[in-house]
């Protein structure tokens, strides 16, 4: 899966174009050509005044500043046995996202579940889904 940005004032457009280069000439150690699927990016999405202020955040964690774009992507999906969880980040792209997601997953639910609020610390779906280590007790 791979963010696909049609716009070309947009970063991104380049950036999308080069990683499909990139994928799109890479074997995997079979030798097999990687199969690429596109899914449009959101957005794109910026933080609100509001938002910006209301995050805790610590020392070492990137600022998050009223206006800065964020890392939004309908990639960052989680993948069970009988669903795909899915973000939800832009009404006018949700639903095509969906279905292609749908499409690719036919055996599977989607289901999208609101997540600028996850976004807003940095992650979505799949990074919160991750394994935490166990912490060693002394």
């Amino acid at each position: 899966m791979l963010t696909w940005c049609d716009d070309e004032s947009d970063p991104q457009h380049a950036i999308c174009r080069e990683a499909l280069a990139v994928l799109e000439s890479t074997t995997d150690a079979k030798g097999r050509k990687l199969r690429v699927h596109t899914l449009p990016q959101p957005g794109p999405l910026f933080i609100e005044e509001d938002e910006a202020s209301g995050l805790d955040r610590l020392n070492s964690s990137h600022p998050r500043r009223p206006g800065d774009r964020m890392a939004s992507s309908y990639v960052n999906f989680y993948v069970g046995n009988s669903v795909v969880v899915m973000p939800l980040l832009d009404p006018a792209r949700d639903e095509q996202a969906r279905g292609i997601l749908q499409g690719l997953f036919a055996g599977r639910r989607v289901i999208g579940v609101p997540a600028r609020e996850i976004l807003l610390g940095g992650g979505n779906i799949h990074c919160i889904t991750q394994q935490q280590p166990k912490a060693r007790l002394t």
